[in-house]
């Protein structure tokens, strides 16, 4: 999951291979159905949990990675992802882009480094969820003179549990100090929130009952998302009984009117799989096992969904430590039925 998507698909091509001899054969791009590799963004050690605020064009993607420690605490990072397919061969593209610091893109989005910093500690920062505010244009100190905004979600286990933080740049390019998200964390791990589209409610997983379980509490319509954030009120949080199982669930993420999530419970084919639930009639839907074609003896964690206008199905990332792969957990795409509502 988010607010509305604002980069449109890019076809590529470029000026130097568009020949009059060139015919754009292809008018739509697929995503392949078999898990892929996500390459060089990966590393020997562990990477997952991770987040992308829009899909299209080049975008940045936030994810938890012990590469930094050399395999001891989980670090946030961010690497700009291309995703496009090009009209002319077909050929897709899902991968990272090193092609240029200059793009303007990758200038607008360099402040990412400062909330890396801003959030990053010696303990372990997990589960990212970047929700875009748009374009800034004062205060920026880029050669381009504007900042792309997000609000930034994670957990830390700073404190000892994992409790859910957020940093921001809505006013200033520099992200804002962490704050905890006071009324979703408790005396256990909290983390991965997740927001309905409208922002009228998070989902997030806890293990504050026993095992971890996905949980959500309403939020106040009237209130912005920071205003919301920042509310010190209790609020009634509540089990998701139709999400939640005997076993451990875990790192719900919504896209519109889909949720995608892991959970180890009964009648997987490994430890933890990928599972949705889609939103039908202001409820969740049992949750049913992706199959599989993307699940595994191993654990595939963290899953993020998204829609992209041009492709014949819709986009999957997420973590997975099956075999094949450059160690540990490493990040994968996939190709899954188009179930996202726009």
């Amino acid at each position: 999951m988010k607010n509305k998507f604002f980069a449109p698909v890019l076809f590529a091509c470029l000026l130097a291979a568009c020949k009059p001899d060139h015919k754009l054969t292809f008018t739509s791009g697929t995503f392949p159905e078999t898990p892929v590799n996500l390459g060089d963004i990966n590393s020997e050690f562990d990477d997952y949990n991770s987040a992308l605020s829009v899909i299209g064009s080049t975008s940045p993607l936030c994810f938890s990675s012990k590469r930094n420690s050399s395999g001891g605490n989980f670090d946030i990072i961010y690497k700009m992802l291309d995703v496009y397919t090009s009209r002319i061969d077909g050929k897709l593209t899902v991968a990272e882009n090193t092609s240029s610091s200059l793009m303007d893109i990758v200038i607008e989005n360099a402040n990412l480094n400062n909330a890396m910093g801003t959030i990053n500690t010696s303990a372990d920062e997990l589960g990212p969820y970047l929700i875009s505010q748009g374009m800034k244009f004062t205060g920026s100190t880029n050669m381009n003179k504007r900042y792309n905004s997000y609000i930034l979600l994670y957990a830390t286990n700073q404190s000892g549990n994992l409790d859910i933080k957020y940093t921001e740049n809505l006013n200033q390019e520099s992200y804002t100090t962490p704050k905890p998200v006071k009324f979703l964390n408790s005396l256990k791990d909290d983390a991965y929130p997740s927001f309905t589209q409208d922002f009228s409610s998070v989902y997030f997983c806890s293990n504050r009952d026993g095992n971890f379980d996905i949980y959500q509490t309403d939020l106040d319509k009237n209130k912005d998302i920071i205003s919301n954030l920042d509310d010190a009120s209790t609020k009634t949080i509540a089990r998701d009984a139709v999400l939640s199982s005997a076993a451990d669930d875990k790192c719900p993420y919504i896209a519109n009117n889909v949720m995608v999530f892991t959970s180890n419970r009964a009648g997987g084919y490994g430890d933890f799989d990928l599972y949705y639930s889609l939103l039908v009639n202001g409820k969740w839907s049992a949750p049913v096992n992706f199959g599989p074609a993307i699940n595994t003896t191993g654990d595939e964690y963290r899953p993020i969904i998204k829609s992209m206008p041009g492709f014949t199905n819709d986009f999957m990332i997420f973590s997975s430590n099956r075999p094949g792969g450059k160690g540990g957990f490493d990040l994968y795409y996939v190709g899954v039925k188009k179930m996202i509502v726009l």
